[in-house]
């Protein structure tokens, strides 16, 4: 054999156990790196599908899973205050209410919390209680944790939503005594113990969606928004039976946010097909025909209460109700 050739066959063998072992060392660097450095804050916020969360009164009892899906996303987020969260998560905390959830993030975590008509479906979750609701909890070693919470044995639907639901993913392990299953029961806990204290039970509903009257005064500063749904239509009713001067017990109100007065009926509506307001009533954006009333209650929601009904002016009766409706 020429020298040349056994050179070349020794060159050969030589750069192959190189390339093996480079990479061997390259895919022992990649298991044994470092963790990336925390991303940090962002810095827009809140970001393009977000709004910063604004005080809303704080439910109790039941009422919490029977909420507007975008009032529940404000309440979840004010239920601790600023400096709860950043003890809770570590850091400086930025809130967000997002696709109807709360959005946190600090400089390492990324947070969401929900209510839900379904539990997150789990692998291989521990059992466990969390302020006395039944809950299962799993974490994806460092990176992250998942859990849901059973709140109330109503059935799902639109207007009741019995799940509480918390994701959470971590960029960086800034606290390696931070077990992510564990700060997941922790927001759990403590975001119930704020929002679903000692209270009301949700009401029975009958076949047609009928409550029982609670006669109930609208909430000053707040009125009917961000209240939950049958507190909606508890004070729809208390409002239009003083202003139609009849008695309490003439009024109907259903779990949903409506209520009817004889031949009038109110309704909150979350789900409003965008539509122009050429008028004003008690100072609000307002569309009035001969027989429908709907006003725009605030700028950054889309809600809509609604009035129809014959034997009525009910132009003068929603401007009548309203200003109590709308907590002034």
């Amino acid at each position: 054999m020429k020298t040349s050739t056994v050179i070349a066959i020794v060159l050969g063998v030589l750069l192959s156990i190189a390339s093996v072992s480079g990479a061997a060392g390259y895919l022992w660097a990649q298991g044994t790196a470092a963790p990336p450095p925390p991303p940090g804050l962002p810095a827009v916020w809140p970001t393009e599908a977000g709004e910063l969360p604004h005080r809303v009164p704080m439910p109790s009892g039941e009422m919490l899973v029977a909420m507007p899906g975008d009032s529940a996303a404000h309440v979840l987020c004010q239920a601790l205050p600023d400096r709860h969260w950043q003890a809770l998560l570590g850091g400086t905390t930025l809130r967000e209410v997002r696709d109807n959830g709360c959005h946190l993030v600090t400089g390492s975590l990324d947070v969401d919390v929900r209510l839900d008509n379904a539990p997150a479906t789990l692998s291989a979750p521990q059992a466990v209680t969390v302020s006395g609701h039944a809950a299962e909890v799993e974490s994806g070693g460092t990176v992250n944790a998942r859990l849901n919470a059973h709140l109330v044995d109503e059935p799902p639907s639109g207007r009741v939503h019995p799940y509480l639901r918390v994701d959470i993913t971590r960029f960086a392990v800034t606290r390696p005594d931070l077990a992510l299953d564990d700060l997941a029961v922790s927001i759990a806990r403590d975001v119930l113990d704020a929002t679903m204290a000692p209270g009301p039970r949700l009401p029975a509903q009958g076949r047609d969606g009928t409550i029982t009257l609670q006669v109930t005064d609208p909430v000053p500063g707040y009125g009917i928004r961000g209240a939950p749904w049958p507190v909606v239509s508890w004070q729809l009713c208390t409002e239009l039976a003083k202003a139609m001067g009849t008695s309490a017990s003439a009024a109907k109100p259903k779990f949903d946010g409506r209520c009817t007065v004889r031949t009038v009926q109110a309704v909150l509506d979350d789900d409003v097909t965008p539509r122009a307001y050429p008028d004003t009533l008690a100072g609000r954006p307002a569309l009035i025909t001969s027989d429908l009333v709907a006003v725009k209650i605030a700028d950054d929601e889309s809600q809509e209460l609604v009035f129809t009904g014959t034997g009525r002016d009910l132009s003068a009766l929603a401007g009548s109700v309203l200003p109590a409706l709308l907590g002034r």
